[in-house]
């Protein structure tokens, strides 16, 4: 399957349904691709040279995935020169949509300016939920549907082709997506949105069993939003488990795991070191 543009995935909207996760490595990336997931974020990037490092694996590995970039705020937000010199690099090491959770208007008026497609978070965003009254739903009330609904359509009007709308009430969501042209990913949202976002992490269960949400230890089962499918965590724990078992039993390394020499060169290795002393 060749790799869609962006205006094919906008002309697509409301035809079906867009899958969407992130990676931050060469192989989660790799895996997401194989299974054909439509937009792949690219994340865990700190600075400008982890932009290139991080987004040539992902691109290289799933090339025939939409790239996503999530700007580190720390230039992101310092102005809007800032935000498109980052925003270049990042399309010249493969992304396809440039994201910046919570950051301005402007920014992403100045990166549409110069044909970068920006994608903005709208609903649950966590850098800014303090202000709001903590982590939790969003749009179960009058004032916060339509100041969601605002804020989408402030971003498709600013240039951004998509918004990650996360832990939206799922009917303001469906009616906010069908009022607007841009994509409407959900996280938590509910299906009427164009697509779906799963973190990695969430759905191939690489946390701990103590899920640690908003880099709190939390005590309890996934969010609300989330699915897992895979438990990779825990077979990571019992793969290690077992090699130091093994280790610790003398049953690894076995025979088979061994380079073996021929005895006439361990002999001769024996006498000249030997003799060397």
């Amino acid at each position: 399957m060749a790799k869609p543009t962006i205006g094919a995935l906008l002309a697509g909207k409301g035809k079906r349904q867009l899958t969407m996760t992130n990676a931050t490595d060469y192989n989660t990336a790799l895996a997401a691709g194989e299974a054909g997931i439509d937009i792949i974020s690219g994340r865990g990037m700190y600075d400008e040279q982890q932009i290139g490092l991080v987004l040539d694996q992902i691109v290289k590995a799933a090339p025939n995935a939409v790239i996503a970039c999530n700007l580190p705020a720390t230039i992101a937000y310092v102005s809007d020169s800032e935000a498109i010199r980052a925003a270049m690099i990042a399309r010249d090491h493969g992304a396809d949509i440039i994201y910046s959770s919570g950051n301005t208007l402007s920014r992403f008026e100045a990166m549409a300016s110069v044909g970068i497609n920006c994608g903005g978070h709208v609903g649950l965003v966590p850098i800014r939920s303090s202000r709001e009254g903590g982590i939790g739903a969003r749009g179960k009330t009058l004032d916060q549907a339509i100041r969601i609904y605002e804020e989408t359509v402030a971003y498709q009007n600013a240039g951004a082709v998509i918004v990650e709308m996360e832990c939206v009430a799922a009917e303001i969501a469906t009616e906010i997506s069908k009022r607007v042209e841009i994509l409407v990913m959900s996280l938590g949202s509910g299906p009427g949105c164009d697509g779906q976002f799963l973190f990695s992490a969430d759905m191939l269960g690489f946390h701990e069993p103590r899920y640690p949400g908003m880099g709190k230890p939390y005590e309890g089962p996934l969010p609300r939003h989330a699915k897992r499918y895979a438990n990779l965590f825990e077979e990571a724990e019992r793969g290690f488990a077992t090699f130091k078992a093994e280790v610790d039993s003398g049953e690894f390394p076995s025979a088979n795991h061994l380079i073996k020499a021929d005895p006439s060169v361990v002999e001769v290795f024996r006498a000249s070191v030997d003799g060397a002393k």
